[in-house]
Parts: structure tokens; C-alpha cells; sequence
């Protein structure tokens, strides 16, 4: 646990904050400025209005509560901590925008294809489709892990699991990539409208892929949405293709970081990579561990939808708060030297990290990536001694992907041993 020091005027916590996301040399380490906010007290009211929580208790609390969800569209929700405007989309029919009792109703009808004894079922299928990708990294001797397995291999579990075909579809995934920039503070207007072509041509993409399971449909989730949308109004035609959109980009974006930062930090660590090589049963607590030290997601919001009582604090409609969820990750009064990377560190009683998030919505997909995490890395164990960064030239590699909200690397050029 470190020691308090002086609380941090609010101006100086939103140029902090600012200054992480903004700039690149912020973006590619931003725990030192998770540190010092937690030190200064780990909550400050900014002046456009929100309140920022760095530490794992606050965040928490709101992530949890069921009074706080997604901004409203008759909320003002103004300019955001990058000095930015972003507007609430009105017409927004994902689940991961909207509140009670849309968001139940719509979660409700995909939740039965990522419960764990499912997730658990699917384990063969999935370790099928990761082999010819590890076989791949093997005959060259390496490569770059992100472009090789830490992409191809989600898309393809997801693309199987919804029934999305495989072969022919290689230029959907950089859009779906340039669409997560709706998500992202950092993004520039001019990567919000690159994001906004994405969305459309995305759109043409899975309303064709719709109409073709329409006519011919097979045991797969998206045809099971579409016989729930024939079936009345539980889920409309809109909320299919936003939320099958969804489902694809969510499947694989977050899940890509999560291999990609996880090789990095056992590359770094390779003690840490010993002890699995050395006892597979870690590789549970290895991938929240993972998620813990580099979270793929970093940040999130909440408004309050009521006047809540929370933090000591009566809030009312409309009351917007920034969690940093990274920052909870690294948590002193929570993680014992939360610094480290420990792949033991979830054998024991450690609390889960905010990675997934809490509450309603808490990761549809959790019990996927973890599973795809565990076989991946188990794979990567199988066939590889040790693995080195691949950076002749000394440029630094690897780095990471110019976003904030969601934090993975651009590349991962590593050279591997094989093993004896």
C-alpha cells in the first residue's frame, strides 16, 4: 500500500488524465499517471463536470450499481475529458449503449451462447482452429504474433460461432478495427469519420449476410437471432444487425489485445513463462493475471439514470462518472505490489480485476476470451521454449495501437525456439 500524498487539484488530475490519453508517450505507458491519481486520492470531480475514479473500490461501486448505465439521449453530456464533443447516439440498438429494459431483453437472447458450460463445450472446436495458426508461427520460426494468431485466431472462433464465413471476408476485419473509434477519447474527427464509412460499409456486409441466412440457415447463433427477430418483437431488424455487428467486432477486438499484451508481458517476465511451461495449472490465474496488468479495456462510463446514493454522495440524473479501470487493476489497497506480474497471483483469493466489468454490463464474452486465452498460450507452451522480441533495428517494438479505451499492440515481431 502506498502512502497518500497531496490531493491533486481537480484541474491538475484532468490535465493528467488528459495528457495520458492525448499524447502517445501517455498512451503507451499510462500507469504511471494511474499512480499518481490513485496517490492524490483516486477521485476528483473535473470541470467539464464528470467524476474521475482511478481506484478499484470507487470504480466498483459505480460499475456495480444499478442506478448508474449509458448516457440517455436527453442528457448533456457536453464535452469529455479530451475537450471534445461526443453526442449520445439516439438511435443506437446495441445492447452495449442501452439501458434496462432494452439492454436485459436483448442481452438476454445472446447470453445462452457464452454461458461457461457452453464456452467449455466449444473448447475442442476451438482448439481445431488455433492449431494450423500455431503450425503456421512454427514453419516460419516466429513472426508477428498479432498479424499471425492474436487476430486470425479469434475472428475465426467468432466467425464459426456466428456463423460468419471465414474465407472472402479478410477486408472486414481493418473496418471493424476503424470502428472502434466510436469508443475511444483520443480519436481524431478524422478517425471518427473513417469510423463512420466503416459502419457503413460494415452494415451492407452483415445485412447481405442476414438475408443469405434467411434463406438458408444453419445451427449457428446469428440464424438463431434471426428466428427470434421472424418470431415477434422481442428483437427487431435494427437490433439484429447492430447487435450481430457488435458481437463480431467484440469478439475478436478485445480478445486480440488480451494474446498480443499477454505474450509481451511473458516475453518480458520469462520467469513467469517458466513457471507455466513448467505447470500448466496456472494458466487460469496467467489470463487474469494478464488481464490485471494490461487490461484491453482501460476505460469506461457511467451516468447515473436516477438520483443515487453513492460514494457519500447524493447524485442526481444524469451525474457522469470516468472509470479507469486500469488504473483499479493496479490498485495498491487491493493488489499486493500490483506492479508485478505474478502468474500465481489469482491461485488465491485475489479480487477479479475490472477488465470484464461489472454488473449489467459486465462481458458478455468473458468466459470465451478466457477460454481462447488459456488454449492460446497453452499452444504457444507446447511448441516454444522461449520467444524473443524480433527488433534488429532498435525501434522500440513493440508498441501500441494509438487508442486509449482499448489497449493492444500494433504489432508483436518475436523470433521463437522450438521446444525440445
Amino acid at each position: 500500500m502506498t502512502e497518500q500524498i497531496e490531493a491533486l487539484d481537480p484541474l491538475e488530475a484532468d490535465l493528467l488524465l488528459g495528457s495520458t490519453i492525448m499524447t502517445d508517450e501517455g498512451r503507451q505507458d499510462p500507469y504511471p499517471a494511474y499512480a499518481r491519481l490513485r496517490a492524490g486520492g483516486g477521485r476528483w470531480t473535473s470541470a467539464f463536470g464528470a467524476v474521475g475514479l482511478a481506484g478499484y473500490e470507487d470504480c466498483t461501486a459505480v460499475l456495480r450499481n444499478p442506478a448508474l448505465g449509458r448516457p440517455e439521449a436527453d442528457m448533456d453530456m457536453s464535452e469529455t475529458i479530451s475537450g471534445r464533443q461526443r453526442r449520445v447516439d439516439q438511435d443506437t440498438s446495441t445492447m452495449l449503449m442501452l439501458n434496462p429494459p432494452d439492454h436485459t431483453r436483448i442481452r438476454g437472447l445472446v447470453s445462452r451462447a457464452f454461458t461457461p458450460k457452453r464456452v467449455e463445450a466449444l473448447r475442442p472446436e476451438i482448439d481445431a482452429l488455433l492449431q494450423p495458426v500455431v503450425d503456421r508461427i512454427a514453419e516460419q520460426g516466429g513472426g508477428d504474433i498479432i498479424a499471425e494468431l492474436a487476430i486470425p485466431f479469434p475472428v475465426a472462433v467468432i466467425s464459426e460461432l456466428l456463423g460468419v464465413p471465414r474465407e472472402g471476408n479478410e477486408h472486414i476485419q481493418p473496418l471493424v478495427r476503424a470502428i472502434t473509434a466510436f469508443v475511444d477519447p483520443a480519436s481524431t474527427p478524422e478517425a471518427i469519420a473513417e469510423a463512420e464509412s466503416a459502419g457503413m460499409v460494415l452494415a451492407g456486409y452483415f445485412t447481405e449476410l442476414i438475408d443469405e441466412k434467411r434463406a438458408t440457415p444453419d445451427d449457428r447463433l446469428l440464424s438463431a437471432l434471426i428466428e427470434v427477430e421472424e418470431a415477434g418483437d422481442r428483437l427487431t431488424t435494427d437490433e439484429l444487425l447492430a447487435n450481430t455487428l457488435l458481437l463480431y467486432a467484440a469478439g475478436f477486438e478485445t480478445t486480440s489485445n488480451l494474446i498480443g499484451n499477454g505474450l509481451r508481458l511473458l516475453i518480458k517476465h520469462p520467469d513467469e513463462w517458466r513457471k507455466l511451461s513448467d505447470d500448466r495449472s496456472l494458466l487460469s490465474s496467467a489470463v487474469v493475471e494478464i488481464l490485471r496488468a494490461d487490461s484491453p479495456v482501460q476505460l469506461n462510463n457511467r451516468v447515473a439514470l436516477e438520483e443515487v446514493e453513492l460514494l457519500g454522495e447524493t447524485w442526481q440524473r444524469g451525474s457522469s462518472f470516468i472509470v479507469l479501470q486500469g488504473s483499479g487493476n493496479h490498485d495498491e489497497r487491493i493488489y499486493q505490489r500490483p506492479e508485478l506480474f505474478d502468474v500465481t497471483r489469482f491461485t488465491g483469493d485475489a479480487p477479479p480485476p475490472l477488465s470484464f466489468g461489472y454488473g449489467a454490463h459486465h462481458c458478455l464474452g468473458a468466459h470465451l476470451a478466457r477460454a481462447e486465452g488459456e488454449l492460446a498460450f497453452a499452444a504457444l507452451l507446447d511448441r516454444f521454449e522461449e520467444f524473443h522480441i524480433d527488433d534488429p533495428d532498435g525501434l522500440g517494438l513493440p508498441r501500441y495501437r494509438p487508442s486509449f479505451t482499448l489497449r493492444g499492440l500494433e504489432s508483436l515481431p518475436v523470433v521463437a525456439t522450438m521446444a525440445k
